[in-house]
């Protein structure tokens, strides 16, 4: 496919629904909808009646996902979930499908848990970000169960994090964090591909917990409007995205590593963008507002892998509009880093952070979940013979 159709086929599916010509890509795109959304509802069915079946993993799964394509923070959401189930002293392990990268259709360690064990390309540019910037056990693979069991049997977690797999319903959960923005919640209400919603709304009621992402950005109103279209009551967390400058590096070393709020070195600065988002606009946007001197930019679809040509055509931009810096995103650096030596680039992270009121809540909720569960039922995950160190926890 084109990316020009691929481009179009966004665009439209940004695009509020109207009525329109009978023959027309809006229409037909709206007929393929349809048809999406009859398979998705026949599959939840089939599960509710369980004929089709989940398998359960011998240890404590949270899954982090949503329901619509791209740009909720998941993959910030996910470091910062397993970050934080490290803390409470739990063996954890991430679980991902690593989207584009070699291993998908079979399975792979990214990382054990002292080294990254394999490259971007077979892994994945999300699942490959996760483990470099963790440090702890990550597998990746297409099928969620075979990986997870993968996972116990090489590294023996306590705790697995699913990233993005709120979908994956063949995994049995212990508990489903929904992730929603608050600004677009469920984009123009349309499932893939007239719309961006990979599953009706209503799906969000089997899930746990709801995570509203950029909540910053919204009313309290527009929070409480996005609750009642779910139609339950569930727990639901604020969260921020925080962007940080994570590097800037030149000549293939990292001149600086800056904290979150330092933007000093580059505002004010001439900046050449790249980046391959799914929503491309909003890394615009955040560089701009802090004070980043946009002089050109370039567009990439989600998890695009830069060839050859791909990254000549950056350089050449790069230095047609004479800027000072280059500037991408946490995920895109780690696909070209070793072809970046010697241009200045400004890479940029971004964070999850809990809003006050909800920061304690929230902690609360996931460690009280998993003493719950797991006091029941996971004793099984201590092997025999093997003590559990002092800084972990016995589930």
């Amino acid at each position: 496919m084109s990316r020009t159709l691929i481009a179009r086929i966004e665009t439209i599916m940004s695009r509020p629904v109207e009525k329109g010509r009978f023959l027309s890509m809006e229409n037909f795109l709206l007929f393929i909808s349809n048809i999406y959304g009859s398979v998705v509802q026949t599959r939840q069915a089939l599960y509710r009646a369980g004929i089709l079946k989940s398998r359960k993993l011998p240890c404590f799964v949270i899954s982090v996902g949503n329901i619509i394509v791209g740009g909720t923070g998941k993959t910030p959401m996910t470091i910062y979930l397993a970050d934080l189930v490290r803390q409470m002293g739990y063996r954890v392990a991430v679980v991902t499908r690593g989207y584009r990268g070699k291993y998908e259709h079979s399975s792979g360690v990214v990382c054990d848990g002292q080294r990254m064990c394999c490259t971007p390309e077979e892994s994945g540019d999300e699942a490959y970000m996760i483990a470099q910037t963790l440090g702890i056990p990550v597998v990746v693979g297409k099928d969620r169960y075979a990986v997870g069991m993968m996972a116990v049997k090489k590294f023996n977690p306590q705790v697995i994090v699913l990233d993005d797999a709120f979908q994956h319903r063949k995994l049995e959960r212990d508990l489903d964090l929904v992730l929603v923005d608050a600004g677009k919640p469920f984009g123009n209400g349309k499932l893939l591909p007239r719309g961006r919603l990979r599953e009706p709304i209503s799906s969000i009621r089997r899930s746990d917990a709801l995570v509203l992402t950029r909540s910053d950005q919204v009313s309290d109103s527009a929070e409480s409007s996005t609750l009642e279209m779910i139609g339950k009551k569930i727990p639901m967390f604020k969260t921020f995205h925080i962007p940080f400058i994570r590097r800037i590096v030149q000549d293939n070393a990292a001149l600086n590593e800056m904290p979150i709020t330092d933007w000093g070195q580059v505002k004010g600065k001439s900046c050449f963008l790249f980046s391959g988002l799914a929503n491309n606009q909003a890394f615009q946007n955040t560089c701009r507002d802090r004070g980043m001197k946009i002089a050109g930019y370039i567009d990439f679809s989600d998890h695009f892998w830069y060839s050859k040509t791909d990254i000549d055509r950056i350089f050449k931009r790069f230095m047609d509009v004479q800027a000072d810096f280059i500037v991408t995103t946490e995920k895109d650096y780690v696909k070209i880093r070793s072809r970046f030596s010697l241009f200045p680039i400004v890479v940029v992270g971004v964070k999850i952070v809990f809003d006050e009121a909800s920061l304690a809540p929230f902690e609360s909720f996931i460690k009280t979940s998993i003493r719950s569960v797991g006091s029941k039922a996971f004793d099984i995950n201590k092997r025999p013979g093997q003590g559990i160190g002092s800084d972990q926890k016995e589930i």
